[in-house]
């Protein structure tokens, strides 16, 4: 039997392994030890369940292929299966008139399945996930994904004693707000995996445009004094979104120069260690990303004289601070490449 690793052939000796069950978890255990995982397994270029991988004889089997990716490969893998499982549910409960006591069981352990990933994600790249944002279709502003999954979980609850349409169009919406989340966190999780010299442009771009975004945020909150609601959310939409692309570039960066730090030992740097003063570029980007979250909490709210004192005073404040950081993360970027 050969065994082949990213298609390349595995030069090693078995040692005593009698099923593919046992060679997986040699594997994994030799990979593990270079700080990667699993992502796909294929017999004899056929796809396989791991649950049934003690019946498979080593005897009966020509080719095993592993797939095997970092951190990030494991979570983009992992994410597109959520995608997938939310899209089931979706796809199910549309077409349902009712929902049934094993429907209940499955929703529940589905979401507990949700918040088990999450919270793996959370370690795996260093990131709130709970305390991200989202934006909700057919309203006005955003919610924190913690509350969607909340909400979820109490509608789950809820089918016990209302099960009908009503009660599952109420589901499937919070189902499409996490919809939202999960795409909005692969566009940032693919980020992390773009090339140094695009996220070095983003963050120059970033820094150019500080003085237009400010003004954006400004005129932004004029509309909302001025009675022009609709225009303003449009123009916050555009602001958050670009915000939302330069704060994922920043959080790429951070996540690639932590893995050469870790890879390079003792002596390299990385986003932490940016200081301004006495002020570290963690203590910006943790306010920053604070007055964004607190933002959305207003919106929701519909608290728009809130809103428009976070966009006008708070976060043109922060964006100003933020642009030193900028300039000392490109040299530190740079200085790590020469």
């Amino acid at each position: 039997m050969q065994i082949y690793v990213n298609e390349q052939e595995l030069d090693a000796e078995l040692t005593g392994e009698q099923n593919l069950a046992q060679i997986y978890k040699a594997v994994n255990e030799w990979i593990a030890g270079h700080n990667r995982y699993i992502l796909s397994m294929r017999v004899d270029s056929q796809d396989v369940a791991l649950s049934g991988l003690d019946d498979i004889g080593m005897e009966s089997v020509a080719r095993v292929d592993f797939y095997v990716g970092d951190e990030l490969d494991m979570v983009l893998t992992t994410l597109g299966e959520l995608d997938r499982y939310v899209d089931q549910i979706g796809s199910t409960l549309y077409e349902s008139d009712g929902v049934g006591e094993n429907d209940i069981v499955n929703l529940n352990e589905g979401l507990q399945w949700i918040r088990q990933i999450l919270a793996s994600f959370s370690s795996i790249i260093n990131l709130d996930l709970g305390s991200m944002s989202v934006l909700v279709p057919g309203s006005a502003g955003s919610e924190a994904i913690d509350r969607i999954l909340e909400r979820l979980d109490k509608r789950i609850q809820n089918f016990v004693h209302q099960n009908g349409r009503e009660a599952i169009e109420d589901f499937l919406e919070d189902l499409r707000s996490f919809k939202f989340f999960v795409m909005k966190l692969e566009l940032q999780l693919r980020t992390m995996n773009a090339r140094t010299d695009e996220l070095v442009n983003l963050v120059e771009r970033f820094d150019k445009e500080i003085p237009e975004l400010t003004k954006g945020i400004v005129s932004i909150n004029e509309g909302f004094n001025s009675g022009k609601d609709f225009a303003a959310l449009e123009t916050l939409d555009r602001v958050t979104e670009r915000l939302n692309e330069y704060i994922s570039a920043l959080f790429a960066l951070d996540y690639q120069l932590r893995r050469a730090a870790d890879a390079g030992g003792e002596g390299a740097r990385t986003l932490k260690d940016i200081q301004v003063g006495d002020v570290s570029f963690h203590s910006v980007a943790t306010d920053l990303t604070g007055l964004l979250k607190d933002l959305s909490a207003a919106l929701e709210e519909n608290d728009i004289v809130a809103a428009g004192d976070i966009l006008e005073y708070e976060l043109t404040e922060k964006l100003g601070l933020l642009q030193p950081y900028l300039t000392e993360i490109r040299q530190l970027v740079l200085a790590t490449r020469s």
